[in-house]
């Protein structure tokens, strides 16, 4: 439980985001009706999101260890790491998606 409150409830939410949206890949080809929107269209569009906001937090954290004590650095650090293994785990699964994309 530690862990959990190092990393706060916001980045939480996101990562469990970022996590739900791993196996819609496998749907992101359904027919776009009804809940097919959601999978061809909107889930693609979060992963994007998702990506540069990961990222983007990352980098944030790896700045905010500058000049610090090793307390905040080690929870910084944690933070990175979980931010950039969700970027991983995107690349991972959306990687063959996005690449048949850009092949049109």
């Amino acid at each position: 439980m530690v862990i959990f409150s190092r990393l706060g409830t916001l980045r939480i939410i996101l990562l469990l985001a970022t996590a739900i949206c791993y196996p819609l890949v496998w749907l992101s080809d359904s027919e776009p009706e009804g809940i097919g929107i959601f999978t061809a269209y909107v889930a693609p569009s979060l992963v994007v999101i998702f990506f540069f906001v990961l990222l983007l937090d990352a980098l944030m954290n790896r700045v905010f260890m500058i000049e610090q004590t090793e307390e905040v650095r080690r929870v910084a650090r944690t933070r990175m790491w979980f931010d950039l293994a969700a970027v991983a785990g995107l690349i991972l699964f959306w990687w063959p998606y996005f690449r048949d994309i850009g092949a049109l």
